[in-house]
Order: structure tokens, then C-alpha cells, then sequence
């Protein structure tokens, strides 16, 4: 059952929207609520019920603050270390869960927050957001492995060197943001977008994202080759007839 930490709604056919609910603390991540969050996700890997799953914020004014720094400092050296040890691979997990993940970043997104958030397929966010890659100020690192791949090599040195923080426009100028409210809702464009990705085929949205995440670092001959070899095998293709039916329904209307 999912905890009080993380609140579990289903407002659209097909999508789950999981909140993170620490407002008071700007809906920083305990380890009990990451392990709340992967638990639920893997439940929801195996609900057909569910083809996109939404991450939010409690509150207006932040989706999450980074990790709850009051429990990391209660914690001993070795505590903290198995701690991290332990988030590294949580964080890993997200990053592969099988169906796609859709980041509302309403507020403030800072540390594993933005953490969170780039590990989403998409993230919608608004005027309001704003992004803070913080490690270096700490003396640590995080995000080099990915963040080049969505902004470009010379975005990221400068985020991750300088850990400045990200207005929204900005955010989604440098494709930080795939899709940007402006003063709007930004849950409700992401809702949108969720319904959107659910309409679709789930076991073609699978199969996109299992792609492109085993692309990454992968020529380009190689790439187009296992989509092709999972076109024809893994997603079978349908009879023309099938495939296209509202097409050929719009046809013979006109005929």
C-alpha cells in the first residue's frame, strides 16, 4: 500500500499519478518515500491497467527539494553510505522502469529532486520552475553520465560547474523541458501529455523506450538495426487493413 509520503491517483484512463507528499518540507525525498515510490512502480509494471505513470509535487511551490538532509545528517557514516548505495540503484530502477514517466515540476526542483526529474522521460514544467543541479556545491557529481544527452555537452559543464539555478523558459529553451505551461497548469499539461503517450499502442511505447535507452553510446548502423529486428519481431506487424483502419475508414467515406 502506498504511504502517507506518496499519494496514488489514477485522473485519466491509463495514467497513475504518484505525488510526493512532504510539502512541509518541500516534498523532499526520505528513503522511505523513494522506497515507497519503487515499490509502487513495481507493482505498476505489472498492471496492465496502468501505460503511463506521472511524478508530481505536493503544493505549488516545489516538486522536490533534493533528498530530506535532516535524515542524512541522523544518520551514521556507514548508515549514509548504505543509504546511497541503496539510492544509487533505486534511482537506476526508475530510470528503466518499463513504461513511460512523466516529471510535473511545479516549483522548485533541486538535488535528487532534478535527479528525478532528468531520469523521466518527459518533464513538464512552467514560470514557476526552476532546476539546481546542486552536487558540485557539496563537493560531489551527479548527472554526467545523462544530462549531455538531453542539452548538449556545453549545458551541462555549465549547470553541473556552476550548479545555477534554471528558470522554466530557459529550462525549456535548452530542452531541459520537453513541454512548458507557462503561467498555466503544469500538472494539466502533463495529464495531457500522459493521455496523449496512453492512447498509444503500450506495447509500441515499450519498445521506444527500451531503444533508446540500450542506444545510447551505440553506432548508428546498430541502432537502426535492432529497431528494425524489433519491428519485425518483438511488435509483429499487423495486416495493412489493421494497422490503418481509421485511414481507411476516412477513405471510404469520401469515396
Amino acid at each position: 500500500m502506498t504511504s502517507r509520503e506518496l499519494l496514488e491517483s489514477s485522473p485519466a484512463p491509463g495514467v497513475l499519478q504518484l505525488t510526493l507528499n512532504r510539502p512541509e518540507v518541500h516534498n523532499a525525498i526520505s528513503l522511505s518515500l523513494q522506497r515507497a515510490l519503487d515499490e509502487t512502480l513495481t507493482r505498476a509494471a505489472c498492471d496492465d491497467a496502468v501505460r503511463v505513470v506521472v511524478i508530481a509535487g505536493s503544493g505549488e511551490r516545489a516538486f522536490s527539494a533534493g533528498y530530506d538532509l535532516q535524515e542524512l545528517a541522523a544518520l551514521s557514516s556507514d548508515a549514509n553510505l548504505e543509504a546511497m548505495l541503496e539510492r544509487e540503484e533505486l534511482l537506476w530502477r526508475y530510470l528503466e522502469f518499463a513504461k513511460p514517466t512523466i516529471a510535473a515540476v511545479q516549483g522548485v526542483s533541486y538535488g535528487a529532486g532534478t535527479l528525478l526529474a532528468v531520469c523521466s522521460d518527459l518533464r513538464v514544467g512552467g514560470s514557476s520552475t526552476q532546476f539546481t543541479v546542486t552536487a558540485a556545491k557539496y563537493g560531489g557529481a551527479n548527472l554526467t553520465w545523462v544530462l549531455d544527452t538531453l542539452i548538449g555537452a556545453g549545458q551541462t559543464r555549465d549547470l553541473l560547474m556552476t550548479s545555477r539555478a534554471v528558470a522554466g523558459d530557459e529550462a525549456y529553451r535548452m530542452g531541459l523541458l520537453t513541454r512548458y505551461a507557462g503561467d498555466g497548469d503544469v500538472l494539466g499539461t502533463a495529464l495531457e501529455a500522459a493521455a496523449q503517450i496512453a492512447a498509444q499502442p503500450p506495447e509500441a511505447v515499450r519498445e521506444i523506450k527500451s531503444l533508446l535507452l540500450a542506444g545510447h553510446g551505440k553506432d548508428l548502423r546498430s541502432r537502426y538495426d535492432r529497431e528494425n529486428a524489433v519491428a519485425r519481431t518483438t511488435l509483429r506487424p499487423r495486416p495493412i487493413g489493421d494497422m490503418f483502419t481509421e485511414f481507411f475508414g476516412a477513405r471510404a467515406g469520401t469515396d
